[in-house]
């Protein structure tokens, strides 16, 4: 109890604003269909977000968290292994619901029939099915919530999540996956971190300059 007190203590500044996003986002998908909300959230659009979300969504691509767990390395090896052990536990969970209970759902550009009302960014490929949960969300909050325990800055805490939430949203932004679907992702990849960083900080499998367990 301990140790996961200290967890959370450390990492408010980005649990707090997530806990809100759940809050709203939950609250909405309760009230309205996915689909609905889908449309809502795809008429915002300008050629700013054309230009910057396909890179935006880029930051959580499996090469990218693979480049980044590497270069960890060399700031501190143990917890680099502990956050890669972190993102494979929590792609796995997504995996595997993708392939079993939600295999063959369709994202929203399957979901919709023709003549589609989405409006598609030009030069993105958008898949088609096993839309739930998603595996960019899943596997930006369960990389970037570990960052939060090498932080001191409780603005720059805030900020980690906030860019994560950015990459979920770059997720609706092109027609890749539902809110429901970075709804969930978010929820894997940060519980799934929380647990495995807690129990290794008990276990002192990691030490951290700023975190005492």
């Amino acid at each position: 109890m301990k140790t996961i007190k200290i967890s959370f203590n450390h990492c408010r500044f980005f649990l707090i604003p997530f806990g809100f996003f759940l809050l709203v986002s939950g609250f909405f998908l309760l009230l309205f269909p996915k689909e609905s909300i889908h449309i809502y959230i795809n008429q915002f659009y300008c050629s700013f977000g054309d230009l910057v979300m396909p890179y935006v969504t880029l930051a959580a691509d499996g090469i990218t968290i693979t480049v980044l767990v590497l270069l960890l390395l060399f700031y501190n090896k143990r917890f680099a292994f502990w956050t890669g052990i972190s993102c494979l536990f929590a792609t796995g969970i997504t995996q595997l619901l993708k392939h079993t209970i939600f295999y063959g759902d369709p994202r929203p550009k399957m979901f919709f029939s023709n003549p589609s009302p989405l409006r598609l960014v030009p030069g993105v490929e958008n898949y088609l099915f096993d839309t739930f949960p998603s595996g960019h969300t899943t596997v930006a909050f369960a990389f970037y919530f570990c960052l939060v325990f090498l932080v001191k800055n409780n603005y720059l805490k805030t900020g980690i999540f906030l860019f994560a939430l950015l990459i979920g949203y770059s997720r609706i932004y092109l027609s890749q996956h539902f809110l429901s679907d970075v709804f969930g992702g978010s929820l894997i990849g940060t519980i799934s971190s929380f647990a495995i960083i807690t129990f290794a900080l008990h276990k002192s499998w990691i030490k951290l300059p700023n975190v005492k367990a």
